[in-house]
């Protein structure tokens, strides 16, 4: 598994004030839920998988659907695919989750996805279980970066 050594401390300002955001928005962050998100914008895979059930899918129409155990396939292709405009770390691949802004019900939850460093924007519709989170769907606003994400697996 991969882990980011980076830490929220040397993310920078505009990270630690997006995470205190969060924080303030009805999400526990002992919850799976909270640390899920938490683990999004840190890039700490263990942190996302903690938080998942263990029947968990997280699916991305540009990259792949992926389980717990595949998850870290995710990362590695969405750097590689975006490493056509230059060397991306892990820690850019950090993605902020702001809401809820939709609540289907208790269980379904739609939040607005974000990965500023690389310039993908988005929604996420996350189904909460009784044993984590038992699955995110994303989808992009058509943009530059998500342009870059669909051609790249065109070609593949």
């Amino acid at each position: 598994m991969y882990r980011d050594l980076c830490s929220v401390d040397d993310a920078g300002p505009k990270v630690v004030q997006f995470l205190d955001r969060v924080r303030d928005q009805n999400v526990n962050p002992t919850s799976p839920l909270g640390r899920y998100i938490e683990g999004w914008a840190q890039t700490d895979l263990e942190k996302i998988i903690d938080a998942t059930a263990p029947s968990y899918r997280f699916t991305d129409p540009f990259v792949g659907s992926f389980d717990g155990r595949s998850l870290h396939k995710y990362f590695d292709l969405v750097q590689d695919r975006l490493s056509c405009t230059g060397a991306i770390s892990r820690r850019e691949l950090a993605f902020f989750l702001q809401g809820p802004m939709k609540q289907r019900s208790h269980k379904e939850l739609q939040f607005y996805r974000e990965a500023p460093r690389i310039g993908l924007t988005g929604v996420a519709e996350i189904e909460i279980g009784e044993r984590g989170v038992v699955a995110e769907r994303v989808a992009y606003d058509l943009n530059l970066a998500s342009d870059m994400l669909c051609r790249a697996s065109a070609l593949r």
